[in-house]
């Protein structure tokens, strides 16, 4: 199940960001693109992530 949300949580930073940056662009309105921006490095950072230490710690 984590799984399946963490997919849905980035479809949705995905969407947002293009949504954000369909509604800036053309309007010239830069909170919009810069959201767009941000909600683009959430999706990005979702993706690759932090690579974590398979072995453990002691």
């Amino acid at each position: 199940m984590k799984g399946f949300t963490h997919g849905l949580v980035l479809a949705l930073f995905l969407v947002a960001a293009i949504v954000c940056y369909a509604i800036g662009l053309p309007s010239g309105a830069a909170g919009f693109v810069l959201a767009g921006i941000a909600f683009e490095g959430l999706f990005w950072f979702g993706i690759l992530g932090r690579k974590r230490n398979s072995k453990a710690q002691p």
